[in-house]
């Protein structure tokens, strides 16, 4: 797989500011809402739900910024990606506000609610094989613009501005639990969020059936882990040099939970604060609940995202 282009990019507080100002008429500045108790001690965990984002996830924030920035006259020719449903949605919505034709290549194991939610965009969605969609990754057409979510380091600014408003309404957080994929969200977030206080704890959050960074990190190389299925299967569980790099520079940790943690904490969402989450969004959660309070102070979980099968979350309900 082809390394990033711009792999020593690393945006400043001035750039989540200018990204911020930038994508504030389309992403909401989601609310940050206290884990539900009763009558137990404060848990000291508040929730960022990027799940109410127009697209149901976080996506929207950097692919909106990168799009903005594009001359209006190459944009025109249209928005691609490659994307196991939330990357697709957030291009297909931001190719809707410019006006311009989409595309996303999917894996073909991509839950069948992403594929449709990708469609009613108006997308034209190509299913792959995974082994041929890394080489199209690689060697995409070159007849729209294509973002690469694996290698396009500039959707750091956009994503990064959740740190900033994490740490703008709750200056008092001490730890940011974030679920690491590609390690473009998390690093991100922790690069916003030390902008402002460099103390705050960003801990990256992989599940035990799906742990590249985790394993990379303490091998001190690119790991590739054994492919298992997981409930939180948005995580794309690829690492290259740079994002290897990337996330060393900026995170402070990597823990693993495991199935049975994500699947309870998907129900305790859904039945105690009444959000929806998909296993890729309830995975900072489930490390949070995992960890004392005394070693995690003030918390703060970026729930990533709201798309799971209505199939897999009603199993998930009754069977826990």
């Amino acid at each position: 797989m082809k390394e990033s282009r711009n792999p020593k990019h690393r945006p400043t507080l001035k750039d989540f500011r200018e990204a911020a100002k930038r994508i504030k008429a389309v992403a909401l500045h989601t609310p940050l809402l206290p884990l539900r108790r009763y009558k137990e001690e404060d848990t000291k965990i508040l929730l960022k739900p990027e799940m109410l984002q127009p697209i149901g996830s976080y996506k929207i924030r950097g692919v909106y910024n990168w799009a903005a920035q594009i001359p209006a006259k190459e944009r025109r020719r249209g928005l691609s990606t490659v994307s196991a449903g939330n990357m697709s949605q957030g291009l297909g919505y931001v190719a809707n506000i410019f006006g311009v034709p989409s595309r996303a290549v999917m894996p073909d194991s991509a839950p069948k609610s992403k594929i449709e939610a990708s469609r009613r965009y108006g997308m034209e969605i190509i299913l792959m094989p995974w082994g041929e969609l890394i080489q199209y990754v690689d060697n995409p057409p070159s007849d729209y613009c294509f973002l690469n979510p694996l290698t396009e380091f500039r959707l750091l600014d956009g994503h990064g501005t959740i740190g900033i408003e994490v740490m703008e309404d709750a200056p008092e957080t001490e730890t940011i639990y974030v679920p690491l994929g590609l390690g473009i969200l998390s690093s991100g977030v922790a690069l916003a969020a030390k902008a402002l206080k460099p103390s705050t704890r960003i801990i990256g959050v992989n599940a035990e059936n799906s742990p590249h960074f985790y394993e990379s990190l303490r091998q001190g190389r690119v790991v590739t882990t054994e492919h298992k299925d997981t409930i939180a299967d948005a995580i794309n569980d690829i690492v290259t040099e740079d994002t290897l790099k990337l996330v060393r520079e900026t995170l402070d940790d990597v823990v693993l939970v495991s199935e049975d943690e994500i699947k309870k904490t998907i129900r305790f969402l859904a039945l105690e604060n009444k959000l929806v989450s998909e296993g890729a969004g309830a995975i900072s959660l489930a490390a949070a609940l995992s960890t004392p309070k005394e070693d995690r102070g003030r918390t703060v979980c970026i729930l990533s995202g709201g798309s799971i099968d209505p199939d897999k979350l009603s199993k998930i309900i009754i069977d826990h």
